[in-house]
Order: structure tokens, then sequence, then C-alpha cells
């Protein structure tokens, strides 16, 4: 643009520069002219020569700057791509947590549940084994009086029998259960007259009693501590026997037998 400005200003100057010297010829001046003309035409050839690098390099420029724009809107279309498919993948994965969230919740109560409930069947089997069962009975008045050696007493009264240790026919005692026992054996007999007596697990003496009085009727008790296994036998017998060994019973003197079940 500047080039242009500058041959149209020479040629005004050109045009307006007439020869004013009346001595000088037209032949010179039309020769001046023509060199002026040829120099502005070689001028203007450079100043279109250099208003065309302009234009091309201009051109250049703006087909740089196309495929920058070009360049940037497919960055951010690829940046868009990328953004979406984030979102899509977090959007996934928050669904996949919460479902897997869920599940272990789920999880974590059925266990929890499943514990609870094998903690309490366990409680309750072990409170099944650890609370004592009721076992305990009491049996009076022997089947006979006048004993003999070796002979177990039965007591042909029952007056209780919890868990059906006691047995009125045989006079002995099969525990149920296995536990630590009470025995109790109380005695009567009549004035002058003995009573030797002994409370025996399966032929193994645990206490013995000798009973005697001359002047009156009276009565003495024993008692026995001993651990039993389930099946196990327990029984009065007379350790001694004769004519004066007798027991006896009224209203007011019982011969009794008995036991409790006190740990199992």
């Amino acid at each position: 643009m500047t080039g242009l400005l500058q041959l149209l200003l020479l040629v005004s100057v050109t045009v307006a520069s007439e020869p004013s010297c009346p001595a000088c010829s037209k032949f010179d001046y039309e020769e001046k002219v023509l060199e002026r003309m040829i120099r502005m035409e070689f001028a203007f050839e450079n100043v279109l020569k250099e208003n065309k690098a302009v234009s091309k390099s201009v051109e250049q420029d703006l087909s740089r700057i196309n495929e920058e724009n070009e360049r940037l809107h497919a960055t951010v279309d690829a940046l868009k791509d990328q953004q979406e498919q984030a979102e899509r993948r977090l959007g996934s994965l928050m669904e996949e947590v919460e479902r897997n969230q869920s599940n272990t919740l789920e999880k974590i109560v059925s266990d929890s549940n499943s514990t609870i409930e094998q903690t309490i069947a366990a409680f309750n089997g072990i409170k099944d084994q650890i609370a004592t069962p009721l076992v305990y009975f009491h049996a009076r008045s022997p089947q006979t009086t006048t004993l003999s050696t070796g002979e177990v007493i039965v007591y042909k009264t029952v007056e209780i029998n919890q868990g059906n240790g006691y047995s009125p026919t045989t006079g002995k005692f099969t525990a149920p259960v296995g536990g630590l026992y009470l025995f109790t054996m109380h005695t009567c007999t009549a004035l002058n007259k003995y009573a030797y007596l002994q409370i025996m697990k399966e032929g193994t003496v645990l206490i013995a009693s000798e009973h005697y009085d001359k002047e009156r009727y009276t009565c003495s008790s024993s008692q026995a501590f001993v651990q039993l296994d389930a099946g196990e036998h327990v029984w009065v017998q007379c350790s001694s026997g004769a004519s004066y060994v007798q027991l006896y019973e009224d209203s007011y003197h019982w011969t009794s037998f008995g036991c409790a079940l006190i740990h199992n």
C-alpha cells in the first residue's frame, strides 16, 4: 500500500513539473518525461511485486491461522469426547460402587444374622448343658424290719421321685444323669435294738452308721456326697444282721432314704 502511494505521488509530480524554461527544446522535455515514465513503470512493477509478496504472506498467514483453528477445534472436540467418556465411566463406576456397597451391606447383614442365630443356638445348647435338671427322691417305710447281713433295704413308700431314679421294687437309685448328688439316710430303732446300715455305690461303701438306744425309740441321720455317672446305682444295705438288728417306724419315726442332684 505504501509503494502505491509513492507511485501516485511521483506521477502527480511529473505531470505538474513541465519545463518552464523557454530555451529547453520539446525533445528534451519528452525524453525526460519518457525516462520518468519508464522509472515510474519500474517502480510500479516493484510495488506490484511487493504487494504480491505481501498478499502471499498474508494468505500463508491466513492459511496457517485456519489450520491452527482447525487443529484447535479438533483438539477441543477430542477433549469433549474424552470428557464425555470420562463422565460415562465415572457414572458406571459410581453405579458399580453402589451395587457393591449394597451387596456388601446385604452380605454383612446376612452374615451377622447367621452369626447371631448360631450364637443363640450355641448358647441354648450350652444353657441346656449347664442347667441342672431336677432329680430328687424321698422314700420311707422299709419292707422288712428284721435285717440280715448284706440285705438291701427296700423303702416301699415313695413320697416323691422326680426323675424316676428310685425303684421301690429293688430299693436302688439309678442316676438318670451324671453329676454331684447328696444322699441322706434316716434310721430309727426300737428300744434295746441295733441298726448297722451303709450307703453303697456300686458295691463301695460311701458312709456307714451304727444306731442303738437302750431306753427309748430314737432316730439318727447320715449324709453322703458322691459323683455319679449316668446309670450308676446307689442303695442302703445292712452291714451286719441278726435278730436284734431291727428297724422301726411309726407316725413319729420315719426310717427313710433320699437324694437330690446338686450339680451336673
